[in-house]
């Protein structure tokens, strides 16, 4: 089963958007994992959208049954529902007692997991969620998620027994091709198209290394080739496949193309998967991303500062990173929350300490991510917060404070970059696969230019004491 390209009417945003189903439509019962683990209610076969004619269609989408889920017992009155997330929890009991569930029912279901999947060794990122019988506690259901297509089940019989196995998806691929025109931030050019923050995401890794962060700005503009992944008809992820980059000031003369490169199995330990430049190069990242995904720099690092609201020479022990109020913030790498409240010049801010004794802090949030709190474990690029123009301020921007052994730091130096070329056996391939994705750009109108950008807000803050 084929459906044709579908041109979707968002014309009038400045953006372009193609998507075509590639006819991968299959039950799995173990997929890849994807770019997102969320698992998105009520199961819908599409996500409903401005629709033009559609062209070469063949009878839609494959209709399925949804599998059942421990979310389907939601609306039960004699049942009560947990969820929590691995993170510092050392093991599947210590994360099952943060649920609130008994040392005996974890290990109930535990041992249901005997000779199906092993429990010992469960990791920071996967997610618990418990169904449990009001009245004498005893689980009922539970589902061990690792990813949107990879969930492990266990379910009560009439005989109260506990039987687990893994769960088998409705999983679909489908092109997506689609061009962006900036005009605030990446996030919102990519809502404005339907997506969420997998692609934010999944743009941000394409780039990374290629592009400075500080050069995606309003009047940027993408083109992009990826595949999308939707389970149970819901969207659970986005590879990016081929990207170019216009940047504000650029013609399209000055556009930069990156392409995802998967090398054959059997080759050298040079030049690993990932992405690429025409040239066959590949930049790689240190341990430390931007908290804000591909955001404009606005005011670097600078122990000599003039401070524009005190008029005195006062360190600018930070970078600020320029975004409308309510831009997600992400933790920069995995660490644990040291605090997350209000820090007086600095805002509500949230402190973060990583492994090597490095300590970030992110400052002028206009709210925190819901439930974060001291001691919790978060994954790097797990959502903190959001940017906002608490404290002293002039606009809203991100400020983001690195130390290393207590004493300030470049956050930007935190990257550490280097370069891997293609080894010579992989370059005829590569030039085969750059050619068929240079075509699929090719074939996306690029939009106009948007207006130049306007100067961003700098950070007029300092922690206190400093």
């Amino acid at each position: 089963m084929r459906v044709g390209l579908v041109a979707l009417g968002l014309v009038s945003a400045g953006i372009a958007l193609i998507v075509a189903s590639r006819g991968k439509q299959t039950a799995t019962t173990g997929a890849p994992a994807l770019t997102s683990a969320a698992i998105e209610a009520p199961i819908t076969l599409a996500t409903p959208l401005s629709v033009a004619s559609p062209v070469d269609v063949d009878a839609g989408a494959a209709p399925f049954v949804p599998v059942w889920r421990v979310s389907n017992l939601s609306s039960d009155t004699t049942v009560e529902i947990s969820e929590v997330k691995v993170g510092k929890h050392k093991s599947f009991i210590a994360a099952a007692m943060a649920a609130g569930v008994s040392r005996a029912e974890a290990r109930r279901v535990a041992k249901a997991f005997e000779d199906v999947h092993s429990l010992g060794r469960v990791r920071p990122a996967e997610t618990l969620v418990f169904a449990r019988q009001r009245s004498s506690g005893r689980v009922v259901a539970f589902e061990l998620q690792s990813s949107a297509s990879s969930v492990w089940q266990a379910r009560e019989d009439d005989a109260h027994r506990l039987t687990a196995t893994q769960l088998a998806f409705h999983v679909e691929s489908r092109d997506v091709r689609t061009a962006l025109s900036i005009d605030t931030d990446l996030s919102a050019a990519c809502g404005a198209v339907g997506h969420d923050d997998t692609l934010v995401h999944a743009i941000d890794d394409a780039l990374h290394g290629h592009v400075a962060a500080s050069d995606i700005r309003a009047g940027t503009r993408l083109r992009v080739v990826a595949t999308e992944e939707r389970v149970e008809g819901a969207r659970a992820g986005v590879h990016v496949d081929a990207i170019e980059y216009t940047p504000a000031s650029g013609s399209e003369a000055k556009a930069q193309r990156v392409y995802f490169y998967a090398r054959a199995p059997g080759g050298t330990r040079r030049g690993p998967s990932g992405y690429y430049n025409a040239l066959g190069q590949q930049p790689y990242q240190g341990a430390f991303r931007s908290p804000v995904p591909l955001a404009r720099v606005t005011s670097r690092f600078n122990p000599k500062r003039m401070h524009p609201v005190l008029h005195v020479v006062m360190p600018h022990n930070g970078v600020d990173f320029g975004g409308a109020t309510g831009t997600p913030v992400y933790a920069s790498a995995a660490g644990t929350v040291v605090s997350a409240g209000n820090a007086g010049p600095c805002g509500n801010m949230v402190e973060l300490r990583h492994a090597g004794n490095v300590t970030t802090a992110y400052c002028h949030l206009s709210k925190f991510a819901s439930g974060l709190h001291g001691g919790q474990h978060v994954e790097q690029r797990q959502l903190i917060g959001y940017v906002g123009q608490t404290g002293r301020v002039t606009g809203p921007h991100l400020h983001f404070i690195a130390k290393r052994g207590g004493k300030y730091i470049d956050p930007l130096a935190l990257k550490l970059d280097g370069v891997r070329v293609l080894p010579s056996r992989d370059r005829d391939a590569f030039r085969e696969r750059r050619a068929t994705l240079d075509a699929a750009l090719d074939a996306i109108s690029l939009p106009a230019a948007g207006a130049a950008p306007a100067d961003a807000p700098t950070d007029e803050d300092h922690l206190a004491g400093d």
